[in-house]
């Protein structure tokens, strides 16, 4: 469960746990949970780790909210480059 700031609440395997966000000090929040949940399943597609894929899908997300618009955040993350 997302909550903005505050830490991701999950329950995975029957274990229950938290991830902290990365704070934002300027933010265009717009898509950032649709790019989260995307970048999540991209990330447990390739590895099956839930707490893991969960985490890259935060700071993916934490990234894209770094800068103005949904895809022009992209540009920073090298795996995305072809």
């Amino acid at each position: 469960m997302t909550r903005g700031p505050e830490p991701i609440l999950y329950t995975a395997d029957g274990r229950r746990g938290a991830i902290d966000v990365t704070p934002v000090t300027r933010a265009d929040t717009l898509g950032a949970g649709h790019i989260l949940h995307g970048a999540f399943c991209a990330s447990y597609g390739h590895s099956h780790d839930f707490v893991g894929a969960l985490t890259r899908g935060s700071a993916i997300a934490t990234l894209s909210c770094q800068s103005f618009g949904t895809r022009r955040w992209a540009d920073s993350v090298s795996e995305l480059r072809r």
